[in-house]
């Protein structure tokens, strides 16, 4: 019997993460793709990302609508609580066996939070990482709780799930998925990347993306500033990818347009699109910032990542990240560490790129009796004799 896999995809972060595991789902004879695209995807500020979907052929099924006109805690809770019956409808629409979850968004929480009362099995990918530094990391662990079945990154996040009370036999190992399309995948030319840039560029260059800090937003402004005044004090040119959705992610967009006329070599791009973002990441110098995937994915190309400031403390690092404060001094600093550094050659810590096929071969072969959405707490000191008293 043939199973329906409804993938909620909210960002253009999560959307090249699953691409991999779209095409597996595709490509295997017992599973039905449904992608649900919400969000950031469907704003024209954050480029209409949906248009990327469909260009890719994938079959999207229901659209979210999230108010996201502003970035402040409050609208924040106002499109978390207005997409949660849209959520609704659709899954009582699309009745699918299996609810796919990726990361540790605040949309990617509401979407779980919607499928509770339906019934719907969760299954989640990159539960029991830790981020500190963000209040993602509230959302992530409670969609840990909320989920059926879970995909770790490595072992170390595999083993924080099982922590939090999720039963070892929901808990697999699947590596991370971005470092599929890193190690199976043939990205575009320099020159694509290129054709599509508002000017041109000679090589080397360094790729950033400075996100707000979400438990620091009143610091967002003078950090992306700091941020940018250690960039223009670099002579290589600098592709920049805007922030996303992000409370303060306002505030990171203006100091890029006040500074921009003042920084002839900064490119500065709403965002590349999955595909382009890996051409960009294989043939920097350096990458620079916050974003996650200088963490998880930069170290499949060598390449090495300044990572700034508290928004990634926490998550496990490859030996390819110069770690340093938000100070513009402590940027520059760690900027020419980068620069000087040569290309790393160590191992990924988050895999083999080849998780989406350990993900899709679980997902069309678990067994979903209709107790599988009952799920026990699972304390590893009481079953080993060792409750405390």
């Amino acid at each position: 019997m043939r199973r329906n896999i409804a993938a909620v995809t909210v960002a253009r972060s999560d959307y090249g993460l699953y691409i991999p595991i779209f095409d597996e789902i595709i490509k295997h004879p017992d599973l039905d793709l449904q992608v649900i695209a919400a969000a950031a995807h469907l704003s024209p500020r954050f480029g209409s990302t949906i248009d990327q979907i469909r260009a890719d052929g994938y079959p999207i099924a229901a659209t979210i609508e999230m108010t996201q006109e502003l970035d402040d805690p409050h609208s924040v809770n106002i499109g978390t609580a207005t997409s949660i019956p849209l959520f609704s409808k659709a899954y009582q629409d699309l009745n699918p066996d299996i609810l796919l979850l990726l990361g540790d968004r605040y949309e990617m929480h509401a979407a779980g939070l919607a499928s509770v009362p339906h019934l719907i099995p969760i299954a989640h990918i990159h539960g029991g990482e830790e981020t500190t530094g963000a209040i993602d990391n509230v959302f992530r662990h409670s969609l840990t709780k909320l989920s059926h079945l879970h995909f770790a990154s490595n072992q170390e996040h595999a083993d924080r799930i099982i922590q939090m009370g999720e039963e070892p036999s929901r808990v697999f190992v699947s590596g991370a998925p971005g470092l599929d399309r890193i190690l199976n995948s043939n990205p575009p030319t320099l020159e694509e990347l290129q054709s599509h840039l508002p000017k041109k560029f000679t090589p080397p260059y360094i790729i950033a993306t400075f996100h707000p800090v979400t438990t620091e937003p009143s610091e967002a402004k003078i950090q992306s500033q700091n941020f940018l005044r250690a960039l223009q004090s670099q002579t290589l040119p600098v592709l920049l990818t805007m922030p996303n959705a992000d409370t303060g992610g306002l505030a990171v967009r203006q100091a890029i347009k006040e500074i921009e006329p003042h920084f002839p070599h900064l490119i500065a791009v709403e965002n590349l699109g999955a595909r382009l973002y890996l051409t960009a990441m294989k043939n920097a110098r350096y990458m620079a910032g916050n974003s996650s995937s200088g963490i998880i994915e930069a170290a499949s190309f060598g390449l090495p990542v300044v990572n700034i400031g508290n928004r990634q403390q926490g998550r496990a690092q490859s030996g390819n990240v110069i770690n340093c404060g938000t100070a513009q001094f402590e940027i520059e600093q760690a900027l020419q560490k980068a620069f000087d550094t040569n290309k790393f050659t160590g191992m990924n810590i988050y895999g083999d790129g080849h998780a989406a096929q350990r993900i899709v071969k679980t997902l069309a072969s678990i067994e979903l009796s209709p107790d599988y959405i009952k799920k026990s707490f699972y304390s590893q000191a009481i079953m080993r004799g060792e409750q405390d008293v």
